[in-house]
């Protein structure tokens, strides 16, 4: 099995999950702009960390079973569990149950502990 196909594996129900939380939590789900600055903040951060695991010898890959896309030392495969991870991690967070939006007054902040709220 290639990690290609491995990915697309993994990828299928994570994409499921996420469809999910977007149809019946979209509300709960941070902002695109904020998956956005995290996915490129964690692909630099997995070109960096993986480049170093394969130069120091720590991971390799058969060449047999990847595209041969590479960045740096690093297989174009490898970037798919860091995407994974930013789009399922917020999605799991939306579905968690008991954190639906408060229908009460969004307009106004919650007030502090040890403060009554009335006036």
């Amino acid at each position: 099995m290639t990690y290609l196909i491995l990915n697309i594996i993994f990828l299928i129900p994570i994409l499921a999950i996420a469809a999910w939380a977007y149809w019946t939590r979209s509300q709960l789900l941070p902002s695109r702009r904020a998956i956005g600055i995290t996915l490129i903040v964690l692909l630099l951060a997995t070109a960096v960390f993986d480049n170093v695991l394969i130069a120091a010898g720590i991971v390799d890959y058969n060449p047999d079973l990847i595209l041969g896309i590479r960045l740096a030392l690093a297989p174009i495969e490898d970037f798919a569990y860091t995407v994974g991870a930013c789009i399922l991690l917020p999605s799991l967070w939306a579905l968690v149950p008991g954190r639906a939006p408060n229908q009460e007054s969004s307009s106004s902040p919650a007030p502090h502990p040890g403060e009554s709220g009335g006036g």
